[in-house]
C-alpha cells in the first residue's frame, strides 16, 4: 500500500467513525432540545388560556389543540406530558400529539386543561436540522479530504520523483544521481543522505572495478610467459618424470588462464562494456556453434535434434550471443554421455536445449553460481557467464532436470 493511500485511509476511517457517532448524537440532542422547547410552548399556552378565562370568562376550546373543561371540584390530576393519538378527519388517520394536561383555578372555579402540539412538526424540524447538519458536515469533510489529498500529492511529488530516480539509478552508468530539492527538512536530509551514500558506493565500486581489471590483466602476462617457457622446455631432451611434471604444470596454467579470461569477461559484462548492437538471430548462432562442436559430438556419437518454429531475435552484441549459445551447447556436449542426444527447440522468444547426462545434485538455484560445476575439470564459470549475459539483456534462463537436463531461455522484455 502506498504511503499516501495509508495516510488517507487512516484519516478516513477515524473520521467516518466520529462522523457517525456525532450524527447520531446530534440527532438525539436536537430531539431533546426541540422536545423541551415544545413543552415550554405548551406551558406558555396554558398561561394564555388562564389569562383568557380571567379576562373574558369564556372557556376556549379549539379541538384538538386546546381542550378546557369546567370542573365542579378540584381535579385530582397533576401537570404531566404524554404522547397521544388523535384521529385526523382530513387525513383519515391517527396523528401523534404531545399533550400537556393540567388544572387551573380562576376565582372559585376549577378547570382541566389539555393543550396539544403535533409531534409531526417537531419531527419535521428535527429531520430538517439533522439533514442540514449532516450535509454540512459531509460537505466539510469532502472538501477537507480532497483538499488535503491534493496538497499531499503536491508535497509528495518531489519525493515520488526522487524515489523514481533512486529506483532507476545504476552505478554502472557512471552518472551522479539527480534528486529534486525540497523545502521540507526531513526530505532534504534524506536527499543528502542518499547522495552521500551513492557517492561513497560509486567510489568503492570504481576502485574495486579498477583493481579487478588491473589484477586480471597483470596476471595474464606472467601466465603467458610461464606457458611459453614451459612449452619451449618440452622441446629439449628431458627425463620422463620431468616431462610429465611440465605437462601437468602447463595444463594447470591453461586452466588458470581460462579462469582468468572468464573472470575478465564476467567483469566486462557486469560493467556493461559491451554495446547492445543490432538484432541477432539465436537460430543462426545455434547452427554455427553446432558446426564448431561437431568434432566433439562425433567423437561421443551424439544425436542432434533441432526443431525451429520461428526466429528467436534479441538485441545483443554478436560476441556475447556467441558466448551465450556456445557455453550452453558446450555444457550440453561436455556433460553428455557417449551415444547420448541433444534436443533443441526454438520459437520466437523461447529457446530450450536438453541433453542426456549423469545425475548430479545441482538445482536451478545453484547451477548458475560461480565456481559450481558437476565436472571437477571445469572451473564452473560458463553458466555463471550465461546468467550474467541474460540479466543484462532482459532474458531469463532456467534449469530443470527430469529425464533430460534442460536449459530454457526466455525473452522477458
Amino acid at each position: 500500500m502506498k504511503f499516501l493511500a495509508k495516510i488517507n485511509r487512516n484519516y478516513l476511517i477515524p473520521f467516518a467513525i466520529v462522523f457517525l457517532v456525532m450524527s447520531f448524537a446530534g440527532y438525539f440532542i436536537l430531539r431533546i432540545i426541540i422536545t423541551q422547547g415544545a413543552r415550554e410552548r405548551l406551558l406558555s399556552k396554558e398561561y394564555l388560556v388562564e389569562q383568557h378565562i380571567k379576562n373574558t370568562g369564556d372557556v376556549p376550546n379549539l379541538h384538538p389543540v386546546i381542550e378546557v373543561q369546567k370542573a365542579e371540584k378540584e381535579p385530582g390530576i397533576s401537570p404531566s406530558f404524554k404522547n397521544v393519538n388523535i384521529w385526523n378527519e382530513r387525513e383519515k388517520e391517527d396523528e401523534v400529539f404531545l399533550e400537556y394536561s393540567s388544572k387551573i383555578n380562576v376565582g372559585d372555579t376549577w378547570y382541566t386543561v389539555k393543550i396539544r402540539q403535533s409531534s409531526f412538526e417537531n419531527e419535521d424540524i428535527i429531520l430538517i436540522l439533522a439533514l442540514t447538519l449532516f450535509l454540512l458536515l459531509s460537505s466539510a469533510f469532502m472538501i477537507s479530504f480532497f483538499s488535503t489529498r491534493r496538497m499531499n500529492r503536491t508535497v509528495w511529488s518531489g519525493f515520488e520523483h526522487n524515489l523514481h530516480e533512486i529506483e532507476n539509478y545504476s552505478i554502472r552508468l557512471n552518472k551522479d544521481i539527480s534528486l529534486e530539492k525540497s523545502d521540507i527538512e526531513e526530505f532534504e536530509r534524506l536527499n543528502i543522505a542518499v547522495k552521500d551514500f551513492t557517492s561513497r558506493l560509486k567510489s568503492d565500486y570504481l576502485m574495486l572495478k579498477e583493481f579487478t581489471e588491473n589484477a586480471s590483466h597483470e596476471i595474464q602476462t606472467p601466465l603467458s610467459i610461464a606457458m611459453m617457457n614451459l612449452e619451449e622446455l618440452l622441446q629439449h631432451d628431458i627425463g620422463k618424470d620431468a616431462f610429465e611434471k611440465v605437462v601437468t604444470v602447463i595444463n594447470s596454467l591453461k586452466r588458470l588462464n581460462t579462469l582468468n579470461q572468464s573472470l575478465i569477461l564476467l567483469a566486462k559484462i557486469e560493467n556493461m562494456q559491451f554495446e547492445k548492437g543490432s538484432e541477432v538471430s539465436l537460430n543462426e548462432t545455434v547452427l554455427r556453434k553446432i558446426e564448431d562442436l561437431s568434432p566433439i559430438m562425433e567423437a561421443k556419437n551424439l544425436n542432434m535434434e533441432i526443431n525451429a518454429e520461428g526466429d528467436f531475435l534479441v538485441r545483443m552484441n554478436v560476441s556475447l550471443s556467441e558466448i551465450l549459445i556456445g557455453n550452453l551447447l558446450t555444457n550440453a556436449v561436455n556433460h553428455n554421455i557417449k551415444d547420448g542426444m541433444i534436443s533443441i527447440f526454438i520459437k520466437p522468444g523461447f529457446l530450450k536445449i536438453c541433453n542426456t547426462g549423469v545425475n548430479h545434485a545441482l538445482t536451478n538455484k545453484t547451477i548458475f553460481n560461480r565456481f559450481v560445476s558437476g565436472n571437477p575439470k571445469s572451473p564452473g564459470l560458463g553458466l555463471a557467464i550465461v546468467r550474467q549475459i541474460c540479466e543484462t539483456h532482459n532474458l531469463e534462463v532456467e534449469y530443470e532436470k527430469e529425464e533430460l537436463h534442460c536449459f530454457t531461455l526466455r525473452n522477458i522484455s
